[in-house]
């Protein structure tokens, strides 16, 4: 493949989340005619299927010893969601997936790339399955833990779906907002600062780079929390049941898009991460070069890549990467999966078609043909299961090749 049609091809398999510039701008969708005003759809999310209920809390993380890259002068700080297994009757309210400030963003972002009205739907009012504040579980072995990054310019509350699943089945999963590469990321207090322009025009390397030095900080103020510390910049009051229940001698990461391609560059640069998923994220791209020294590398411990339908490990993203894997590893396809099928638009975006807010023609450019249905248990079982095998070494053997109860995943040889 040219380094022109790779061009072509990353810009086709980017998205309404990932609209910067570069390599991740967004592909033109068709756009509706305005929609008189309505009622905003209201959207859902799935819920998840493990035994524990779900518990999350937000954390605002400053590295004073590292200046922002974007913001010379600032300390680095970052916002980070906590989900985790909790115990069951909790009175907690619900948490939103987006906060009010990212939210807002979301919806503006959507309505100048798409033509999407800003009331198409009240991104700010879908909850979670979450409670905010309760206690983790009682009784439960440590938590294993799973870091998240979203695709390049996303948000952090855009994985919920995959991140809820694993929490109801006993996983700590921290999902990490990228500040001033994220769309928007809001601190306590309401202050909301949105992507920095240089941000967007960044090679693929400048910003996994620093992806990666956010999740290591994020890995050092999770130790702090384990030893009972509170590692929140306001000190703000945390649930009760996580201070020594965090399993940090089995970490594992996953993240969509550039998020998946950073996984892998974090688990090569740093001995705690013992297991990657890359979620349709391409790792070389061509005269801009890789995204970091994994590709040449390799790794040695178990990978996971899951594709949207067009590609494979075979392509020029991942084939240099591939051809130096060590560890298990193993490339699992979605059949009619779009690159937005490994986010949580999978399931709201033809919710916002089936109200007639956006042609259906136009979500199927984003999140593919697959019934959302499948793609999301698809998704959550592979998931799960490669992360009981690397981090709680339980081996389902789902993983051993295809079943029939997921028809549309297919094992890549």
């Amino acid at each position: 493949m040219t380094t022109n049609r790779i061009r072509r091809s990353t810009t086709a398999a980017a998205s309404v989340l990932l609209a910067l510039a570069g390599p991740f701008a967004a592909a033109p969708v068709a756009q509706a005619d305005p929609a008189p005003a309505s009622t905003p759809v209201h959207l859902t999310l799935p819920a998840p299927h493990g035994p524990d209920a779900v518990g999350t809390t937000d954390l605002h993380l400053v590295d004073r010893n590292r200046t922002d890259p974007w913001q010379p002068g600032r300390s680095r700080e970052l916002m980070v969601t906590l989900w985790y297994p909790a115990r069951s009757g909790g009175a907690g309210a619900r948490a939103p997936q987006l906060s009010a400030g990212t939210a807002a963003a979301f919806a503006d972002s959507l309505q100048r790339k798409f033509g999407l009205p800003t009331d198409t739907a009240d991104w700010a009012v879908t909850l979670t399955h979450g409670r905010t504040g309760v206690p983790a579980g009682a009784g439960r072995d440590c938590m294993p833990v799973v870091l998240y990054s979203p695709g390049a310019g996303g948000l952090r509350g855009q994985g919920t779906v995959l991140a809820e699943e694993l929490a109801s089945r006993g996983y700590l999963v921290v999902a990490i907002d990228h500040t001033y590469e994220s769309l928007a990321v809001e601190f306590p207090g309401g202050r909301t600062v949105a992507a920095d322009s240089a941000a967007a025009g960044a090679a693929p390397r400048r910003l996994v780079d620093i992806r990666v030095a956010d999740t290591r900080f994020v890995l050092d103020r999770l130790a702090v929390l384990n030893r009972g510390g509170n590692p929140d910049a306001e000190h703000r009051s945390l649930p009760t049941g996580l201070a020594g229940r965090i399993d940090l001698s089995a970490v594992g990461m996953t993240g969509h898009s550039l998020g998946g391609a950073t996984a892998a560059q974090v688990m090569h640069d740093d001995p705690r991460v013992d297991a990657a998923v890359d979620l349709d994220g391409g790792l070389d791209f061509g005269e801009e070069g890789p995204v970091g020294s994994v590709v040449a590398d390799g790794l040695d411990r178990p990978f996971l890549l899951m594709n949207s339908g067009e590609w494979t490990h075979d392509d020029p993203f991942w084939q240099p990467f591939w051809a130096n894997l060590r560890g298990p590893h193993r490339n699992i396809r979605l059949t009619g999966a779009g690159h937005l099928s490994y986010t949580d638009l999978q399931v709201q975006l033809p919710q916002i078609a089936a109200a007639g807010r956006v042609p259906a023609a136009a979500v199927q450019t984003q999140v593919g043909t697959i019934d959302p249905a499948d793609s999301v248990v698809a998704q959550r079982a592979y998931v799960d299961a490669f992360f009981d095998l690397g981090l709680r070494h339980r081996d389902s053997h789902l993983l051993d090749g295809p079943s029939s109860r997921f028809p549309q995943a297919e094992f890549v040889e």
